[in-house]
């Protein structure tokens, strides 16, 4: 249960550099689908997706050391 929050970590760090790169990149502007943007193509999916996992790992923190101080 101790490499969970790790590998969430990983993937919100790599969520974000992705949402970066998209979002500097020119052409994410030239990627439409009928005049809109899919939503894979907008760095704020990716934003909102990273954060989400570093939520879940802050949780999965949170539990473990509530659990432990609870077994004294």
């Amino acid at each position: 249960m101790r490499t969970l929050p790790n590998v969430l970590i990983v993937l919100a760090a790599i969520g974000i550099l992705a949402g970066f790169v998209i979002r500097l990149s020119e052409s994410a502007a030239r990627v439409t689908l009928q005049g809109r943007m899919p939503a894979f193509a907008d760095p704020v999916f990716y934003w909102r997706g990273a954060m989400a996992f570093l939520a879940f790992a802050i949780a999965i923190v949170v539990i473990q050391i509530r659990d432990k101080s609870g077994d004294r």
